[in-house]
């Protein structure tokens, strides 16, 4: 499986790489937020001197001036500077996959966001999902690697965990569309869902199913707290990041960044 640099990060390696969300709704709520957020990761960094918080996820979907190319462009470049040394993720998640909801129908705009995100290089990675369309996946994709960016490629289901032959089937999607790393969440029913996450992730990181048309790096992750293993077992199943968070997290089952460290 190809391995994918992003400033000397390196996804696909086997060494599961850490991403924490950060939200909110006013531009000072965020700032105040990513300044707590800095504080603790430098604190825990120094303690579990092996881990690191290697992605910060911003989820633009909560910003409520969203719509503003003006007012997003300055909110980005205030949190490229607090976080200097981190990558910085740029995440629209729509209602319909766990997103928050909006009045302002910004989402309705999200070509126009992805625009301006991919021509102002406002991140180092930004995340389109699958089923926005597969033209505009592949147009924004293209822009994105046309202006130095990555780009995750994501799907979220909150009501089941699909049958293996259909997340292989949006893996080869992504890759057709043009996504450098693979991710999908979904929720479990039982325990065996689980299970099976586990070892999917096993098996297409090892190559031993989907070699021949899954060559980048995958995120598998079971939401909730019945899925918390496929957040902290990275290692043994090749998953190429997992979600964490600092205070409130951004979706069902994340595991707290200390808690991380000491699992991860």
């Amino acid at each position: 499986m190809k391995q994918v640099e992003i400033k000397n990060c390196i996804f696909g390696n086997g060494d599961p790489k850490i991403c924490v969300p950060l939200f909110g709704g006013s531009r000072e709520e965020i700032l105040e937020t990513a300044g707590v957020m800095r504080k603790e990761i430098d604190r825990l960094e120094a303690i579990y001197k092996d881990k690191k918080v290697d992605v910060i996820e911003f989820r633009a979907d909560f910003f409520d001036d969203v719509a503003d190319r003006i007012k997003l462009g300055e909110l980005m470049d205030s949190l490229r500077e607090i976080f200097s040394d981190r990558l910085l993720l740029f995440t629209y998640r729509s209602e319909d996959e766990g997103g928050e909801l909006r009045h302002d129908r910004a989402e309705s705009m999200i070509e126009d966001i992805w625009e301006w995100v991919i021509t102002g290089k406002m991140a180092d990675i930004i995340d389109i999902e699958l089923k926005s369309g597969n033209y505009r996946v592949a147009r924004a994709a293209v822009k994105a690697h046309e202006a130095g960016m990555f780009v995750i490629m994501s799907n979220h289901n909150f009501e089941k965990t699909p049958h293996d032959e259909e997340i292989l089937e949006m893996f080869r999607e992504m890759e057709i569309l043009g996504a450098d790393i693979l991710k999908i969440a979904s929720t479990p029913t039982s325990r065996f869902d689980v299970e099976r996450m586990l070892e999917l992730t096993k098996d297409i990181s090892s190559g031993k199913i989907g070699s021949d048309y899954i060559n980048h790096p995958i995120v598998i992750i079971s939401m909730g707290a019945s899925g918390a293993r496929t957040r902290i077992e990275c290692r043994k199943t090749g998953c190429a990041m997992t979600f964490s968070s600092i205070g409130n997290g951004s979706a069902p089952g994340q595991i707290g960044l200390e808690e991380m460290m000491t699992k991860l």
